[in-house]
């Protein structure tokens, strides 16, 4: 998983649990990777990437909570 550093404090609470869910989709053989970061407005976003393939996804986290966000990626990765 990239963590955007320069946002690091803000994003310290979703670090974990999206980490722990990229590393249960690699688990089970769904190569993703997040890309957990902050736009220029102000924005939490997290960018799905598949390893194998081109495809990617943007979603947007902000106003939820750590459990609310690993439930909206882990509803956004397709299997």
């Amino acid at each position: 998983m990239i963590l955007d550093t320069q946002h690091a404090a803000v994003l310290r609470e979703y670090a974990r649990p999206l980490q722990k869910l990229e590393k249960a989709f690699n688990k089970a053989k769904l190569p993703v990777a997040l890309h957990v970061f902050v736009t220029p407005h102000g924005n939490k976003m997290v960018e799905i990437t598949y390893k194998n393939q081109k495809q990617r996804k943007l979603l947007c986290i902000e106003g939820d909570n750590p459990a609310q966000a690993v439930k909206d990626v882990a509803e956004e990765v397709r299997l």
